[in-house]
């Protein structure tokens, strides 16, 4: 089976690896201060600048079931998608079977690709973090589906 960088350029593929390389340590940092993940959006813009975007439930006190913070991130990602090149929303998810929780990574690229990344995480007590082996799983086009194309 072919790798996903295979199909892309190399300018994709540093887009990916650099808002990988920022949300992970970010999600990390959120599970070590408040001790769960609330789902959140990142995107590189045109200029390469990399953004956080919030929604109003994560600038109000409200706290929203996952789905819908999660709805509302792809809503705010949609919105600005002609100003982005990358985009990518974090979540929690349990992993069925196995008993653990895992990040969940689902990136998108204007180049037309979409990836999921799932890094299994423990929290330890006292709120360390340890991680497991992260591994790719189908992703979806949502910022940017196929007729945005």
């Amino acid at each position: 089976m072919a790798s996903w960088r295979e199909s892309v350029d190399q300018t994709a593929q540093d887009d990916v690896d650099s808002l990988l390389s920022e949300a992970l340590p970010f999600a990390v940092r959120c599970l070590t201060a408040y001790g769960e993940l609330y789902p959140f959006a990142a995107a590189i813009k045109d200029d390469g600048e990399h953004v956080y975007l919030a929604t109003e439930t994560m600038l109000s006190d409200q706290h929203l079931p996952a789905q819908s913070v999660i709805a509302e991130c792809y809503e705010a990602l949609a919105a600005q998608r002609e100003d982005l090149r990358a985009a990518v929303v974090v979540s929690d998810v349990r992993l069925a079977g196995l008993g653990g929780d895992a990040m969940h990574f689902a990136l998108e690229h204007l180049a037309g690709f979409a990836l999921g990344l799932v890094q299994p995480y423990l929290l330890i007590p006292g709120r360390d973090v340890s991680l497991g082996r992260m591994s790719l799983v189908a992703g979806d086009r949502v910022t940017w589906p196929e007729s945005a194309a």
